[in-house]
């Protein structure tokens, strides 16, 4: 089990990234180290099962926080914005290439 917990909090602290720039750098360390005592808790209380809820948990909140709050940010928007501009433009050229050639 401790290979497992060091390679769960290993996978946490990696998508820190995904949290805003500066909640990131003002919690970042401190985020990751209560996942750490959050898993060893469990681990120890209620073995695997325990492990694996306190993940899940860490799963929804990265979903329903982190990646809220990146969206939120004027760069993520920005880059998002752009994205939907190309991926429209490819779509619209599809469309276009097809009834030209059919």
């Amino acid at each position: 089990m401790p290979k497992l917990l060091h390679c769960l909090s290993r996978c946490y602290r990696a998508t820190l990234w995904l949290y805003p720039p500066d909640l990131r750098r003002e919690h970042g360390d401190e985020m990751a180290a209560a996942f750490s005592a959050l898993l060893a808790d469990q681990s120890a209380q209620r073995g695997w099962r325990g492990v694996i809820q306190a993940a899940l948990c860490a799963g929804k909140e990265i979903l329903t926080v982190a990646v809220p709050g990146q969206l939120a940010s004027e760069w993520m928007a920005a880059t998002t914005l752009l994205l939907a501009v190309n991926l429209a433009s490819i779509i619209m050229a599809d469309i276009f290439l097809r009834r030209l050639c059919s």
